[in-house]
């Protein structure tokens, strides 16, 4: 299985930049992450559930699953996050390393040997000689580490499924497989057989915000990673996840995250290029 088991991206964030331009929700299709939190505390959500989170916790964010920062906090929280694909672990699906059931927060304190470790590997992934292979060991270490403890931590638990019956969770699993189409809030309240005016209340009080502007989030948080995993044209991004004009695009993005879609991808660009 480790064998499959490939190196894709090693990302790191400082606190100017998670303080200033936040990456929301968003989801990869087929790549766990394993994000380190390095320094000060925040809240993250993953899934429909929000965890508070603080320097020297590993937070597992499965294939298919939303993930992201909670836009109506502060955070000025340093991560590293490795980015997996071709994990396959018995009795899960394809990308998954918890259980549904299973908390994806795991705290191995301040004093670990991670914290030392990650910033290394970020800097031979991106450096000019060729430390793939040392790269991958180092992460896969920490890999199979995080699985023992997870597996510790919970071999006394009786596992029991989570239920998601709450309204505005199955809105939130509506809006997570159809942000990137003309979804309009008549479309959302047919699709789970709720009025309009029943369903925005609803939302809003357990969200803290409208299903539209859920919608929105989503979108953007998914450019986000677009904008720093790919070389995709910024317009086609645009146009894939719903924003019928590039303007628009790029205004919507300023307004939510700080800069523009170019600023942006250049600003992980360059930090590359530096290590």
């Amino acid at each position: 299985m480790d064998n499959q088991i490939q190196l894709t991206d090693v990302i790191f964030v400082d606190n100017e930049c998670s303080l200033k331009h936040p990456h929301m929700i968003h989801r990869h299709e087929n790549f766990l992450e394993l994000l380190y939190i390095a320094e000060e505390s925040g809240r993250y959500i993953v899934g429909n559930y929000e965890y508070a989170v603080t320097a020297g916790d590993f937070v597992v964010c499965n294939a298919n699953v939303p993930h992201g920062e909670d836009p109506f906090q502060q955070h000025c929280i340093q991560t590293y996050c490795l980015v997996l694909s071709g994990v396959k672990l018995k009795n899960l699906p394809a990308g998954h390393m918890v259980a549904e059931n299973q908390r994806p927060v795991l705290s191995l304190g301040k004093d670990n040997f991670v914290a030392n470790l990650l910033p290394n590997i970020y800097k031979m992934f991106h450096g000019t000689k060729n430390y793939y292979k040392v790269c991958r060991h180092l992460a896969m270490g920490i890999f199979f580490m995080l699985q023992e403890k997870i597996s510790e931590r919970d071999e006394n638990l009786t596992p029991t499924k989570q239920k998601r019956e709450r309204l505005t969770y199955r809105i939130m699993d509506y809006i997570n497989e159809h942000y990137a189409e003309p979804l309009t809030l008549k479309k959302i309240s047919e699709a789970v057989y709720i009025s309009e005016v029943h369903l925005s209340h609803c939302f809003k009080k357990d969200a803290g915000l409208s299903p539209m502007q859920y919608m929105m989030q989503r979108r953007i948080g998914e450019s986000q990673s677009k904008l720093i995993e790919t070389s995709q044209p910024i317009q086609d991004i645009g146009e894939e996840l719903g924003f019928a004009r590039s303007a628009h695009f790029s205004k919507m993005f300023k307004k939510y995250v700080g800069i523009t879609p170019k600023e942006y991808r250049n600003h992980f660009s360059e930090r590359r290029e530096k290590t």
